[in-house]
């Protein structure tokens, strides 16, 4: 009878390294207020003055998150980042800026490999929050590392144990995906937080969009890029200026053209990021119209891609819907009669027939599921839950 295989001695524990997080800004005022933030969290922290010195201290400190500021004399924060990936790739790369010029954004995730984007003034708990989840993947990414070099080191030991192993090392990395919903998130969350005052929004028209999306033909393996463009769907208004964006009033014929070049700056942003690039027919489209009247290309009818057909449809109802400084919400009723009305004109009128059949307390099931739903798996799942409860209803 074979004997049942002894499993590997388990590694020796390290001792514990203390949390390093490196603050790179030019103003003492910024470091003292980050720091005071993230106060209470337990971090080692190290701070910078300018890229040079932050170089510096990476080159001799083991670093589990960087939060740099993008616009400083001398080394840019993208020139910072940049070496940081290379001196500590482990290290989870944030930069804080108050400015949102499109050149830096895509440099500094395209050279510095950025995990989080926040813009100045940050909110404090989102900070606190972000770098949490920063040093979190840090530890994650070590751990996976760590994991792997000892399945190397004890690989003649396994034998029987290899399979459940493995099982764990899959697992592990599996989780690494979630570095990219992260961006997301982060981008997304700016974004909201700068127009709307809310993280709301986005979640709440991704949910609705992938909804519609399951009765529309929209192929399964493609809801997932629906997922992120509906998520960052006005990522282009990061390079408008808030003078324009944030304007109560009515905007003249050049402020106008100048939030329409929104919709160009998007797609220009997703397509330098590799993978986010699938995910610009949302961002690009999605305030063309029907009847060819729309922007930024005058697309009409079916040349109009299917995911930013129905999204445009859901971007007007949430805003309709959506309280407002200038404006309360609108009843479901009328939202969806003027949603109606529009039909063949600014939407597709197919698509519009479908939203429709869609009740008032489904649209309010999903917001409040959207909410909680922070990653693209749990966002479908969430959708497709409200969805096969009204299908057994509907079968009743």
């Amino acid at each position: 009878m074979t004997p049942e295989p002894t499993p590997p001695a388990p590694p020796t524990e390290p001792a514990l390294q203390p949390v390093r997080v490196l603050i790179v800004d030019d103003d003492a005022g910024v470091l003292h207020a980050i720091r005071r933030v993230l106060r209470g969290e337990g971090y080692q922290f190290l701070t910078a003055a300018d890229g040079r010195q932050a170089v510096a201290i990476m080159a001799e400190q083991d670093i589990a998150a960087i939060i740099c500021d993008q616009r400083m004399p001398g080394m840019t924060g993208s020139d910072v980042l940049a070496e940081a990936r290379r001196l500590r790739p482990d290290a989870s790369r944030l930069t804080i800026t108050a400015y949102t010029e499109l050149p830096a954004v895509v440099a500094a995730i395209n050279e510095g490999g950025v995990h989080h984007f926040l813009l100045k003034p940050w909110d404090e708990e989102h900070l606190r929050v972000t770098v949490r989840n920063a040093v979190g993947k840090h530890r994650m990414i070590r751990e996976v590392r760590d994991l792997h070099e000892l399945t190397r080191r004890q690989r003649d030991q396994l034998g029987a144990w290899t399979q459940s192993l493995e099982a764990k090392v899959v697992e592990r990395t599996a989780a690494l995906r979630t570095a990219y919903e992260e961006t997301v998130d982060a981008l997304m969350i700016a974004l909201d937080t700068r127009e709307h005052a809310t993280a709301g929004h986005s979640r709440r028209v991704t949910a609705y969009a992938l909804y519609l999306a399951l009765g529309a033909g929209v192929d399964p393996d493609a809801l997932e890029d629906l997922y992120r463009g509906a998520m960052l769907h006005d990522i282009g208004k990061i390079g408008i200026p808030d003078a324009i964006l944030l304007k109560p009033g009515k905007l003249d014929p050049d402020e106008r053209r100048q939030i329409e070049q929104h919709v160009l700056i998007g797609a220009q942003i997703l397509d330098g990021i590799s993978y986010l690039r699938s995910a610009t027919d949302i961002p690009k489209y999605h305030h063309e119209r029907f009847d060819g009247k729309g922007y930024c290309e005058g697309l009409a009818g079916e040349a109009i891609p299917l995911q930013a057909r129905l999204f445009a449809i859901i971007d007007v109802y949430d805003a309709l819907r959506s309280e407002r400084p200038y404006k309360p919400p609108m009843p479901h009723a009328d939202a969806s009669a003027i949603i109606a009305k529009d039909a063949g004109t600014h939407f597709d009128p197919h698509l519009v027939e479908q939203f429709l059949a869609i009740e008032e307390q489904t649209w309010a099931r999903l917001a409040a599921a959207s909410l909680n739903a922070n990653r693209f798996d749990d966002m479908l799942r969430a959708v497709c839950l409200i969805a096969a409860q009204y299908a057994r209803r509907e079968a009743a």
